[in-house]
């Protein structure tokens, strides 16, 4: 071969590897006796250690895709299947289209990482289940109560207030149920704008905890604020914020017991505003904390059936928060109360000069 052709082939090696290390998917090409021979970037990222020269088999380690690629070695057909195998601590989902080379000489595999896609899927599907689940129960009992009142019960003057009462309860968890998952909705969705003005967040503080005056004076419970004597400004979406601050405290006095408080904090710097809630109600237990932002997610054993919520309050105040550009924490010991803690950056106007300048 001479220099033109050697030339020539080492171009075309370079830009059959640009294009593979260009690739998103995952790509390991095996020989005819399915040893791995070459791979790309996005394959190399995603293993522990090196895959040239190991058997196929023991390079993504599932039954389905081991079976997939002896048979396109063996047999020459191509196949696309799905897999989920566990690489270092992570679980993945992989969509995988096996193709056999020319003449028996190897197989090509690559790999569509679906792990996203497929934890969608199952937040939908559990999201379509609790909704259905939360709708059904007051549905059913109005259903129930209403054919008892149409079966005669309406004749008896005691039992037929008794049956509305219910019935106008169940349709009030409806109501609520019907407007958090709106609320949730516009929180979640990128179409919907929430408009950013200059706020006093002080004002805003005490317009959330005024407006459920009537749940805390139900329960004795007194709401006190630790607020700056100055306003504090910051461009934000009031209405984001009152939704995160209403659930917030909200949920504080469903939690606290009678005649205890429930505090409201605002801190600023020059870097960031803090508005912290605190309760002193039961606490929330360690295994649930990663999962109280959850959609319809509760504390077993933290509240009451008639205290209970749509279960959407707090994923509500999340997704609120984090669509003004800030942080939602939480902080909590058993027996002790638990304190959310809501992070607001302040934009660095200095850093948008310096930008403009250049």
């Amino acid at each position: 071969m001479g220099d033109k052709e050697k030339k020539k082939v080492s171009e075309e090696e370079a830009r059959l590897r640009t294009i593979l290390d260009s690739m998103v998917e995952a790509v390991y090409v095996t020989d005819g006796k399915g040893r791995v021979t070459l791979t790309n970037e996005a394959l190399d990222k995603l293993l522990p250690k090196e895959a040239v020269g190991r058997r196929a088999k023991n390079v993504i380690k599932n039954k389905v895709l081991r079976r997939a690629i002896r048979r396109a070695r063996k047999k020459g057909v191509a196949a696309q299947v799905e897999l989920e195998s566990t690489i270092g601590e992570r679980t993945y989902s992989f969509q995988a289209q096996v193709s056999p080379l020319p003449g028996g000489s190897g197989v090509v595999t690559v790999l569509h990482d679906v792990t996203r896609l497929r934890a969608a899927d199952r937040i939908r599907r559990d999201f379509v289940a609790n909704a259905s689940h939360e709708i059904r129960t007051p549905l059913t009992a109005i259903r129930g109560f209403a054919e008892t009142l149409r079966d005669g019960a309406i004749n008896d003057p005691e039992v037929a207030v008794r049956f509305l009462d219910a019935i106008y309860r169940h349709s009030l968890r409806l109501q609520r149920l019907a407007e958090d998952l709106t609320t949730l909705a516009q929180a979640e969705s990128l179409q919907h704008s929430f408009d950013t003005v200059t706020t006093d967040v002080r004002a805003i503080c005490r317009d959330s905890a005024n407006s459920l005056e009537g749940a805390a004076h139900a329960k004795e419970i007194d709401v006190v604020f630790e607020i700056p004597d100055e306003k504090v400004v910051i461009d934000i979406s009031p209405r984001a914020l009152d939704h995160a601050l209403i659930n917030l405290i909200g949920n504080a006095i469903k939690y606290s017991p009678r005649k205890t408080k429930v505090t409201v904090r605002l801190k600023s710097s020059e870097e960031q505003v803090v508005i912290e809630v605190e309760d002193q109600g039961p606490g929330i237990p360690r295994e649930s904390r990663d999962r109280i932002f959850e959609r319809f997610f509760r504390v077993e054993g933290g509240r009451s059936p008639q205290e209970a919520g749509t279960g959407l309050g707090l994923s509500i105040a999340r997704n609120m928060i984090e669509r003004v550009g800030g942080e939602l924490a939480l902080q909590s010991e058993v027996g002790k109360g638990s304190l959310f803690r809501i992070t607001l950056p302040l934009d660095d106007d200095d850093d948008d000069d310096d930008d403009d300048d250049d």
